[in-house]
């Protein structure tokens, strides 16, 4: 199979971890005026403790991808960019 036959996705995961220099209560804030969500549904949906690994994003636009990064990276949220293939 060719890599023609495969569709990108870039996927912006987020692995529970808040960046250093970020305090708890910081970040469910920023998260809260990012997400338009309450700081409970906030906390509950990225802090719970079955969440060890959440997909935030998921595009086939790498610059879409970098823009979520950068926003959730700048509330404090330790987050990556994972390249997912499918097959078309």
């Amino acid at each position: 199979m060719s890599s023609i036959d495969k569709e990108v996705n870039y996927s912006v995961v987020f692995m529970g971890e808040i960046i250093t220099g970020f305090d708890k209560k910081q970040v469910l804030e920023n998260l809260a005026h990012i997400t338009r969500l309450s700081t409970d549904e906030v906390d509950k949906k990225f802090f719970s403790d079955q969440v060890c690994r959440l997909v935030i994003k998921k595009t086939s636009d790498l610059e879409k991808a970098r823009k979520y990064h950068g926003k959730f990276s700048r509330a404090g949220m330790a987050v990556g960019i994972q390249m997912d293939f499918e097959d078309v």
